[in-house]
């Protein structure tokens, strides 16, 4: 995967040598394409691609001695692939137009005489990089997401309680004085107080 597009395109879209830049969108993953305005050195490339444990291998060379139009509908206009691994069957494969897994790809333009330089891994970029003799600055590095906290519950705040009504009274109500025993000689009736006497 290709990182720091925005940054790529800003720095090589006026090198020396580059037609334009473009960042290019697919399913499989973004591509960063760089239309040339001379012709590739495939000995330098090659050269380059081997200090970094890749190699440059033809692509297409059956179909390409068809008509022009036939051979870059079969091939996509791809001449070359840059892998990092290579087998003589591959080789073979290839030269079919079978496509190897690769890091970066050259195609001839449409639009011009000259190639376009497809990067699909930053290894690509790296080894472009190198070939227009410029500084590599590999991307900055994902910082994880912050994980995000959940809300803290507020503390639950008491539910005021009413007071409870008083319990109603039932039968007759209590006297608050404790009764006396009677003494002997006293009946249990009340009696009414004595008559006030006149002088």
């Amino acid at each position: 995967m290709v990182a720091d597009l925005q940054r790529r395109l800003v720095e090589l879209r006026f090198v020396n040598g580059i037609e334009k830049v473009e960042h290019v969108p697919f399913p499989t993953g973004d591509q960063f394409w760089v239309h040339f305005n001379r012709p590739i050195d495939f000995g330098k490339l090659e050269t380059i691609a081997r200090k970094h444990g890749c190699f440059v291998v033809e692509f297409g060379g059956l179909p390409s001695k068809l008509s022009r139009g036939l051979a870059e509908m079969l091939t996509d206009g791809i001449t070359h692939i840059i892998t990092k691994k290579v087998t003589g069957w591959m080789k073979f494969a290839a030269s079919l137009g079978s496509e190897p897994d690769g890091i970066a790809k050259i195609a001839t333009d449409l639009h011009g005489p000259y190639e376009i330089f497809i990067a699909t891994e930053e290894e690509g970029i790296q080894i472009l990089y190198e070939y227009l003799g410029l500084q590599y600055t590999p991307p900055e590095p994902v910082k994880p997401a912050a994980p995000i906290k959940p809300p803290m519950p507020s503390p639950a705040k008491p539910t005021p309680t009413a007071p409870r009504p008083a319990a109603p009274a039932s039968g007759t109500p209590k006297p608050t004085t404790p009764p006396q025993p009677l003494q002997s000689g006293q009946s249990s009736t009340p009696q009414a107080p004595p008559a006030a006497t006149s002088p």
